[in-house]
């Protein structure tokens, strides 16, 4: 159990921090390099500061959680890039990125397409009726997003709905298994689209 003098502590250091948010509110701050820093600092002082005989402020899972929210602030400001799709795919807990990357790749005509460049879709995704979206509305029959990011999101909904409901077989995890689901659910109306995926696969392995 925590001393009154560890718990103290970390609360100073939790009001210090406090303060330093309050300031940029106060100076309205908006030059986003400045504010990146502040945030950087923030992560950084928590992650390494430990209460006197205590344990570290930030365990593993909020230093996660605060560098995915670092990470989702900064590319609001920044032009799309694969590697910026990698990371966020990553930081949204998405399944079989490997496939995902691919979809992406296929449905946007490697990020030329209008649903993508007006409407901020990476997945061809239409707008559900029955799961949880974060989507914005409807752009030429398709989900239309905020941020490219928010079609991360909304594929992670989309994997946690589906495989949540039978598309599942007990220590199945590779690849193959994620192309079979896929196909029998069906992700897409071409009947070629697995074989598309398989093909773009292929080439990059050479």
């Amino acid at each position: 159990m925590k001393t009154f003098y560890q718990i103290s502590s970390g609360l100073h250091v939790a009001a210090g921090l406090s303060k330093m948010i309050r300031a940029l509110k106060i100076r309205q701050v908006t030059d986003i390099s400045v504010a990146r820093i502040v945030l950087i600092c923030l992560v950084f002082i928590l992650s390494s500061y430990k209460v006197p005989g205590g344990e570290p402020v930030m365990t593993e899972e909020l230093r996660f959680q605060s560098e995915r929210a670092l990470f989702n602030y900064q590319i609001k400001y920044e032009p799309f890039s694969e590697d910026l799709l990698l990371k966020c795919l990553y930081y949204e807990g998405i399944k079989y990125q490997d496939i995902v990357l691919l979809q992406s790749q296929l449905e946007t005509g490697h990020y030329t397409s209008d649903i993508f460049l007006n409407g901020n879709n990476l997945f061809g995704m239409k707008y559900p009726n029955r799961r949880p979206t974060v989507a914005t509305g409807i752009y030429k029959e398709h989900a239309k997003y905020a941020h490219w990011s928010d079609s991360v999101v909304d594929y992670a909904m989309w994997q946690e709905y589906y495989l949540s409901r039978g598309y599942r077989l007990e220590g199945e995890i590779d690849d193959d298994f994620y192309l079979i689901i896929l196909k029998s659910i069906p992700y897409a109306e071409d009947s070629r689209y697995v074989p598309k995926l398989v093909e773009m696969s292929q080439r990059d392995l050479t």
